[in-house]
């Protein structure tokens, strides 16, 4: 939850505690005479004034809050593509790892893939984020063609962790899914950044 958002939740909470403390000093008042009927009414009023305002900024957090965690994705590397002699030849910067691979594919398309784990959706809420590992790169063939080859490059060996979570992500409390996430383009003189959020990867040339 970022700042802005935070502040927001807390004026509200602040709002409604300031509306209620009021409204209950008012009828304990009233019951014990120390006030008339028209001053409890004016009381009730300001608690009412209070809690529409309380409301408005609780809303407009969680509000903010939900399309915060809809639309946030993270930027998590880098990928250059040139063609050359028929192949493409590949390189990757994992902005995260601060590392640098280059591979030789094969193919008219090229593709990246990894896992992913989704955590509940009320612990996505409030703002954890997703778990992912990226395995490897590799070339593919728009159409299927008889004795063609594919190139695979594995960055991260097969990890018992995931296996493990892929396997039994269901059983495990808090945690949504997990499963193999993969995207795949044409080669081009831009640059992709490679995205992550909580549903998968995403490539953009911008």
């Amino acid at each position: 939850m970022d700042k802005f958002t935070l502040i927001i939740g807390i004026i509200g909470l602040i709002l409604l505690f300031i509306g209620l403390v009021k409204f209950i000093s008012a009828i304990v008042n009233t019951i014990k005479r120390k006030r008339s009927l028209k001053s409890f009414l004016s009381s009730f009023i300001i608690f009412l004034i209070l809690l529409a305002f309380a409301s408005s900024f609780l809303y407009l957090s969680l509000f903010l809050q939900t399309f915060s965690r809809y639309t946030h994705e993270e930027r998590i590397g880098k990928i250059y593509i040139k063609e050359a002699d028929g192949k493409m030849i590949l390189a990757f910067f994992d902005e995260k790892k601060d590392q640098s691979y280059v591979f030789d594919l094969s193919g008219d398309q090229w593709m990246v893939e990894g896992y992913i784990l989704r955590w509940s959706l009320l612990l996505r809420w409030i703002g954890a984020g997703y778990y992912y590992r990226i395995t490897r790169f590799s070339g593919r063939w728009k159409e299927t063609r008889e004795n063609t080859r594919t190139t695979t490059y594995q960055i991260h060996p097969g990890e018992k962790l995931w296996e493990y979570l892929l396997k039994y992500a269901d059983k495990i409390p808090l945690v949504d899914a997990a499963y193999g996430i993969a995207a795949f383009q044409y080669p081009s003189d831009d640059t992709f950044y490679l995205y992550i959020n909580d549903t998968g990867f995403i490539l953009r040339t911008r």
